[in-house]
């Protein structure tokens, strides 16, 4: 697993992670984009209550301690 990460976060992509990348978007107008990588584990089973609750019940979520 950790070759795959070294290959994803080569240096061309910790380059653009700092200073982003100059991107012209459809309406014409030059953006810095900084990509990021987000992952979320569901690997407790708090998370999987929490993400039952994100997906079934978003209008009656509480406050989870």
């Amino acid at each position: 697993m950790h070759t795959v990460w070294s290959k994803i976060l080569d240096e061309q992509f910790m380059h653009a992670y700092k200073y982003g990348i100059v991107i012209k978007c459809v309406d014409g107008v030059e953006r810095r984009i900084y990509p990021r990588i987000f992952t979320y584990s569901a690997d407790y089973p708090e998370k999987w209550v929490l993400l039952i609750h994100l997906i079934y019940l978003p209008d009656n979520l509480i406050e989870l301690c």
